[in-house]
């Protein structure tokens, strides 16, 4: 099977299975706030460059297929709410990328690995992602609440 046959969660799989003993190993060596430290800081400025760039003009009609990418594989249980050109609302209700984080257990480097991920992506495409809870962090779904973005 060549690289691009697989799944978004495949190639995520493999990603999380070299990487999480690698970071447990840092951490070992390190200590766990530091190395979440750093995890931390690399997010922050992959955020800041997102924000700094001129965003495209996004239709976000385009994000329920960016959807069922990432629910190939039957990995996401979801529920869209509004599909509009400016907004798009969804609910996640079964997470398999949390699962893979907790069968690693590594569900607390999840956000910091995965979820928060999904904020500096938002912005390069030219929206702007609210989200006030994830499965991830043990609640019930995911509230992913697109707009567009503005200037």
């Amino acid at each position: 099977m060549a690289a691009e046959d697989l799944t978004l969660f495949e190639r995520l799989r493999i990603q999380m299975e070299a990487l999480v003993p690698v970071i447990r190993a840092f951490e070992a060596e390190f200590g766990g706030d530091a190395v979440k430290a750093v995890l931390e800081a690399r997010l922050q400025n992959d955020l800041d460059e997102a924000t700094a760039t001129t965003p495209p003009q996004a239709d976000l009609r385009v994000m329920t297929a960016g959807t069922e990418a990432y629910a190939a594989g039957d990995v996401l249980d979801y529920e869209v709410l509004t599909v509009s050109e400016d907004r798009f609302e969804m609910n996640v209700t079964r997470c398999g990328y949390a699962a893979l984080m907790e069968e690693l257990d590594a569900r607390d480097l999840g956000p910091l690995l995965i979820c928060n991920h999904d904020f500096p992506m938002a912005l390069r495409m030219g929206a702007e992602l609210e989200r006030t809870q994830t499965c991830m962090r043990g609640a019930s779904h995911c509230d992913f609440r697109y707009r567009r973005r503005s200037g």
